[in-house]
């Protein structure tokens, strides 16, 4: 796949600066409800090739194997003579039955090594808590945030982040002064934009950069059905594709970073290498928040 023209945003503080969108690592390789491993590889390599810079995985994703696909693709990526420093690599931190006590120091630490492992590099860029239900075991004294906090200070994690729903999680974090990333989904699309005021606004103020994941995953949900049928009518009367239509919607709020996107197989790249080159005039943005409003 060609390198592609990629705008390239500041991750708040971090000092890192990611292409607008990111290989997300939640469906590498997922056809007829299996992973398939040479599929997976394959797909963060067409990532990677078209220039994307920014990978996000997960110790919990796939039941552990999209660690193992992304250091697969990374092995043969650095191989070929490309360079680490040249990526921004972040995986998580999650409760799962092999460290039920991820968010104590102890896990903390020992999650980190096997994702360090399994990723086939010896640092991260972001490391983020995961999904928690109750940040009081994060934020402990002797919680995941003194095991992170060393690790940033050793240099074998770059930045500290949260990946979760609930906005006032990420407000509670954000306000610690500790977190560098908040990494919020399903929030921010044509459907839905609680992110802004929930995620976005605190996070400028504080200089934390911001992800937008899942963007699709809202479009059909039940509670938005008339709004969904109401923007595809509208789509549909115009000829303009609906995902398309939502990418680019969310490409134009500059304060994300970088827009995460699960691919599963090589041809999902391209399909949105594609749909990123797309563009609408004013006019469209205008009428749609008309009929929005």
């Amino acid at each position: 796949m060609s390198k592609q023209n990629w705008e390239k945003r500041r991750l708040g503080r971090t000092g890192f600066e990611v292409t607008a969108l990111g290989i997300g690592g939640a469906y590498l390789g997922h056809k007829d409800g299996s992973n398939n491993r040479e599929v997976g590889v394959a797909t963060v390599l067409a990532g990677l090739e078209s220039g994307l810079n920014l990978i996000d995985t997960s110790d919990n994703y796939l039941g552990g194997l999209s660690e193992e696909f992304v250091g697969e693709a990374l092995e043969h990526w650095f191989g070929h003579g490309n360079r680490r420093e040249d990526l921004i690599l972040s995986s998580k931190l999650t409760v799962h039955k092999g460290n039920p006590d991820a968010f104590t120091y102890d896990g903390a630490m020992r999650g980190f090594e096997h994702s360090l492992q399994k990723l086939r590099v010896d640092y991260l860029d972001m490391f983020l808590v995961h999904d928690p239900v109750d940040l009081e075991p994060v934020l402990a004294d002797d919680g995941a945030i003194a095991a992170l906090r060393k690790l940033k200070e050793q240099g074998t994690i770059r930045a500290i982040g949260l990946g979760c729903r609930p906005h006032e999680f990420h407000q509670r974090c954000i306000e610690t002064g500790e977190f560098d990333v908040s990494l919020t989904f399903q929030d921010y699309n044509l459907m839905l934009t609680t992110a802004e005021a929930g995620v976005l606004e605190p996070a400028m103020k504080k200089d934390v950069g911001v992800f937008n994941g899942s963007i699709n995953a809202a479009l059909s949900n039940s509670n938005n059905a008339e709004r969904s049928r109401q923007v595809s009518d509208w789509c549909r009367e115009r000829d303009i594709d609906f995902a398309t239509l939502n990418l680019q919607f969310c490409l134009r709020e500059q304060r994300f970073a970088s827009t995460l996107i699960g691919f599963s197989r090589p041809a999902r790249v391209e399909e949105y290498v594609n749909t990123y080159g797309v563009t609408f005039p004013d006019e469209i943005w205008e009428e749609l928040e008309r009929q929005s409003g």
